[in-house]
């Protein structure tokens, strides 16, 4: 009983991954219309995190605040809130869809597996670590190409985007080790960014929502607050619940490809030989870092023996 248990709950978690996959692919682009268009990142985190806090304050009343000390919530905070997305923005300001996908998917599990194993104690398989080296490989094969051929400063994009990548990777293991439900960690995200981003923007950061045509200001809206920052937060919570921050971040091998192939008709961006060879490798990185044996995987929240 207890297997068919554990066996549901990770084809639930693999359920919400691949959710996870098709929204994160979509964030992809809007952020880099959005930072290459009249709003600065600062309104577009603004926009993210004003209109989900407004949609979580509902499940203030209905769902029970977690019990965990006020670091660990601003460490939730941080990692899916403000400082993650500026960095992801900041990153598609500088680099194409292609690149972005890339390096934050492919580092994502690099991060994710260091911290499991640093923080939680979880070994690491040999398919897992010949994983993580192809992912390495395929995310510096990507930078070495953009900068040699690429536009100037596009290094600094993937700086950001890596920075981007450990800050998630740090989210998904923290809400699976701390044993936080997907609303727990939604609720404390929106509200606190709600609390201090908002305010903080408002007064002090650069912005030019005023001068921004309707239909951008519509779209960042619906799709950074209402679908990446609050249905998707949900999904991604659930699947790293379920599945382990690694698992999850496995499941999304697909968003670069994915990512690019919207972005081409959308944006108008054609990838590069070297990005198309570098999608390929980190995807195959990935899934061999997933490993065999994913629905039987344990859905223990914090499974400090097991195998990642």
């Amino acid at each position: 009983m207890g297997h068919q248990s554990m066996n549901r709950d990770a084809l639930l978690g693999v359920l919400a991954g691949v959710g996870v996959l098709l929204l994160f692919s979509g964030f992809l682009v809007v952020s880099r219309f959005g930072a290459t268009s009249t709003l600065t990142v600062y309104d577009m985190a603004a926009l993210r995190f004003g209109i989900a806090g407004i949609c979580t304050i509902p499940f203030f009343f209905l769902v029970r605040w977690p019990r965990i000390p006020l670091w660990k919530a601003a460490v939730i905070a941080t990692t899916s809130g403000a400082p993650f997305t500026l960095l992801v923005f900041g990153g598609m300001s500088f680099a194409p869809v292609a690149h972005g996908g890339i390096v934050i998917n492919g580092a994502m599990p690099v991060f994710a597996a260091l911290l499991a194993w640093a923080v939680f104690g979880v070994r690491l398989s040999g398919w897992r670590i010949v994983g993580v080296l192809l992912i390495v490989l395929g995310v510096v094969g990507t930078g070495y190409d953009a900068l040699l051929f690429g536009e100037r400063g596009q290094w600094r994009g993937h700086l950001l985007f890596l920075g981007a990548a450990a800050l998630n990777a740090t989210f998904l293991t923290s809400v699976r080790g701390w044993g936080l439900t997907a609303f727990q960690s939604l609720i404390t995200v929106n509200g606190i960014n709600l609390l201090l981003y908002i305010p903080l923007w408002w007064l002090a950061l650069p912005s030019n929502l005023a001068a921004t045509p309707w239909p951008e200001i519509l779209l960042q809206g619906v799709y950074q607050g209402i679908v990446a920052a609050f249905i998707a937060s949900i999904l991604i919570a659930h699947a790293a619940r379920m599945l382990g921050g690694m698992r999850q971040s496995a499941m999304m091998s697909g968003a670069p490809a994915v990512a690019v192939l919207i972005a081409i008709p959308a944006l108008g961006e054609i990838p590069s030989t070297i990005s198309v060879i570098g999608i390929c490798v980190v995807t195959v990185g990935i899934l061999v870092a997933l490993g065999p044996g994913l629905l039987s995987g344990s859905a223990s929240p914090t499974g400090g023996h097991e195998t990642e």
